[in-house]
């Protein structure tokens, strides 16, 4: 999976030195041959609700083409980092579907070669993907409250890979170079002329 992930990422960031690239690539293929598996979650909950922990059952909406509200419940990834989830009164979250309710490319989902989706092949997220296409804000009270009356459960926090893994993915998503002709149309002057 890292490894055509790498390449992936190379391919549209391409300021990775090759160097870098080929070094990531070749301690992944050598921690594979040895049958060890990387694993990307922790199997117990940080002190604290953190960027890239899984929460339990809360619900989304969104708007469809005709603009009626749909919501529906799914365990959501907090998208938010640390700091800002200590400072702020507001949390992003993202849902994660189930892999059987993924319409496409199963082996790029896996690969993670979707811009817009996100897998984890431990075995709390084997059957599930999370989908940056619906996220929502919440007021954080509300779900540091739902933890601590346990309607809502912390079920597993990304590990040191899983957190670096998942930084790469959302700046793909989010910040990958625009096409050509985007680019074209935003080269205009820097500068206006004094009058």
């Amino acid at each position: 999976m890292l490894t055509e992930f790498i390449d992936f990422v190379d391919s549209i960031l391409p300021s990775v030195s090759p160097d870098f690239r080929d070094n990531a690539k070749n301690a992944i293929l050598q921690f594979e041959k040895k049958g060890k598996k990387l694993n990307y979650l922790m199997p117990h909950p940080l002190e604290r609700l953190s960027q890239g922990d899984i929460i339990s059952r809360i619900p989304f909406s969104y708007f469809d083409e005709n603009g009626s509200q749909k919501i529906f419940s799914a365990d959501a990834f907090v998208l938010s980092t640390s700091c800002h989830i200590d400072q702020k009164d507001k949390i992003i979250l993202a849902p994660i579907l189930p892999l059987n309710e993924f319409k496409g490319n199963e082996y790029d989902l896996k690969n993670n070669l979707i811009f817009d989706y996100m897998y984890f092949p431990d075995l709390i997220m084997a059957d599930k993907f999370i989908d940056f296409e619906f996220l929502n804000t919440y007021n954080k009270n509300l779900i540091e409250q739902g933890i601590a009356d346990k309607k809502i459960h912390r079920i597993a926090p990304l590990n040191q890979m899983g957190y670096y893994f998942f930084v790469v993915k959302l700046t793909v998503y989010f910040m990958r170079k625009e096409d050509d002709e985007t680019l074209r149309e935003r080269d205009v002057s820097f500068f206006t002329s004094q009058q």
